[in-house]
């Protein structure tokens, strides 16, 4: 896998070709994605600290009320919030944030009247997370094709609520059942990083999910599988570290390395009987690594381009 072009050089390849002038260049390069203004981030806090006291005027008020009526409540306030996120004009930056805080408002509302309609049919916990989240986790993902960050945030916390109930549903607390979680947590880590590889919105937050339930699955199955299994996290901390650094992404490059560090002292601590020895191994471990890599960057230097590489 090639090594991805950075802005900076992408930047200059369009400045040699004349397409942009050196100091649009400069303006591109030093812009930040995101811009708030002080007032915007106060009106948030403001929002924050309104909402505390509405859930406290909400515990009052419906404290002898029948779950029904709750769950009623929920939807009625979802929908309300929901119509409000579709009405508000999107005119500026910090509008279309607001309608998808709304939003996602909207959305936590709904799932939560979801949930007690649910618990009020006799369902068992684990079937009602999966059955919200299944919605949650459909929606994102299209949504977070035209959404700042509103649709990445919902894959991000659907995805695990569907992994560990969907673990719970196969007896997961059974014997071997860190296996099974382990298991689902690896195969949801690897398509929420998939689907952060995309072109969306926001699509980092997908990526840190990602990684993070691939290392809460790869932890689980190296605390369950001895000897071998130790060396899980190993592994899957060098994909993702390969794949971060080819990427230049660095949630995938920080996740990767925790990994490996944990997975080689953990690995090295059972199997070697001294501190002394463990100490020599770990560092032949990475100087391993060091010649791998170097080995890898004069071989790419040596060799000739392809008919397809880049022209500087």
């Amino acid at each position: 896998m090639e090594q991805q072009k950075t802005q900076r050089r992408i930047l200059d390849e369009l400045v040699g070709s004349g397409r942009l002038s050196p100091e649009e260049a400069g303006e591109v390069a030093h812009a930040p994605e995101w811009s708030f203004t002080v007032r915007e981030l106060m009106s948030y806090l403001a929002a924050l600290i309104m909402f505390v006291g509405v859930v406290r005027l909400v515990v009052v008020a419906f404290q002898d009320v029948s779950q029904r009526s709750i769950g009623a409540a929920l939807a009625l306030a979802g929908a309300a919030l929901g119509a409000a996120a579709w009405k508000l004009p999107r005119k500026s930056d910090a509008w279309e944030r607001l309608a998808e805080v709304t939003e996602g408002a909207a959305l936590v509302s709904l799932g939560a009247s979801l949930g007690v309609f649910l618990d009020l049919a006799d369902l068992a916990p684990e079937i009602i997370v999966m059955t919200i989240s299944l919605p949650v986790v459909v929606w994102g993902y299209l949504r977070s094709r035209t959404s700042v960050f509103v649709g990445s945030l919902a894959v991000s916390a659907g995805i695990p609520m569907l992994v560990f109930s969907g673990a719970e549903v196969l007896d997961a607390s059974d014997d071997g059942g860190l296996v099974i979680v382990g298991s689902l947590s690896l195969i949801g880590g690897a398509v929420l990083w998939v689907l952060g590889q995309r072109r969306v919105g926001a699509a980092f937050i997908q990526r840190a999910a990602g990684c993070w339930l691939v290392l809460q699955g790869a932890f689980m199955m190296m605390g369950e599988w001895r000897g071998p299994g130790r060396l899980i996290p190993v592994a899957a901390g060098l994909l993702l570290f390969w794949l971060g650094s080819a990427r230049l992404q660095f949630e995938s490059l920080a996740a990767g390395a925790l990994a490996v560090t944990i997975g080689v002292s953990v690995a090295i601590g059972d199997w070697l009987p001294s501190e002394f020895t463990r100490g020599l191994t770990t560092i032949a471990v990475g100087g391993v690594m060091f010649l791998a890599v170097g080995s890898r960057m004069r071989r790419r230097k040596v060799s000739p381009p392809g008919p397809d590489a880049p022209v500087a």
